[in-house]
């Protein structure tokens, strides 16, 4: 079971991982790279319950300020 806590936290990083999806979708990069990086991001998201409260923490930090990953 996912405590309230983690589940918003992972609520927050879904908000700004569709923020960079929408990036990547505007950018002039190749469909592949598109595909690849969304992928990337979808699977940040899925496998985020894993990780802890602190851990994503940091992953919405860096996508608040775009640090790369």
């Amino acid at each position: 079971m996912i405590s309230k806590q983690k589940r918003n936290l992972i609520n927050d990083l879904s908000f700004w991982i569709l923020q960079e999806i929408n990036n990547v979708n505007d950018s002039t990069r190749t469909t592949l790279e598109k595909k690849t990086d969304i992928k990337v991001l979808i699977n940040i998201v899925s496998s985020c319950r894993d990780y802890t409260n602190k851990q994503i923490k940091v992953l919405i930090n860096e996508l608040k300020y775009q640090l790369p990953f």
